[in-house]
C-alpha cells in the first residue's frame, strides 16, 4: 500500500529576474517539517520540475506552524528570503 504524501501547511512563490531569463519558483512546507522548492515558470512559460528539499523546520518551529497557518507562510517566507529569493 503506498504512503500519502504530507498535507502541504504553507505555499509561496518567489520570482528571480536576470539578463537572461525571468524565473518563478514555488516553496511549500509540508506538515511533516519538509521545505521543498521547484521552478514552476521560466520567462512566463510553465516548468513542472520535481520537488527538492530545501530544510526541515525545527519540532519547536513546526508547532507553531501547525497552530496557525499565517505563522506557518511567514516561516516559510523567511526561509525563501534566507535562500536570497524575493516575493
Amino acid at each position: 500500500m503506498a504512503l500519502l504524501p504530507a498535507k502541504v501547511i504553507a505555499k509561496v512563490s518567489a520570482r528571480s529576474s536576470g539578463d537572461f531569463a525571468v524565473t518563478t519558483w514555488e516553496w511549500i512546507l509540508r506538515a511533516d517539517g519538509q521545505v521543498y522548492y521547484r521552478l514552476s515558470e521560466l520567462n512566463g512559460k510553465p516548468e513542472r520540475n520535481p520537488w527538492t528539499p530545501a530544510t526541515r523546520l525545527p519540532a519547536a518551529e513546526l508547532e507553531a506552524a501547525h497552530r496557525d497557518k499565517n505563522t506557518a507562510a511567514q516561516m516559510l517566507d523567511a526561509i525563501v528570503r534566507q535562500q536570497g529569493y524575493r516575493r
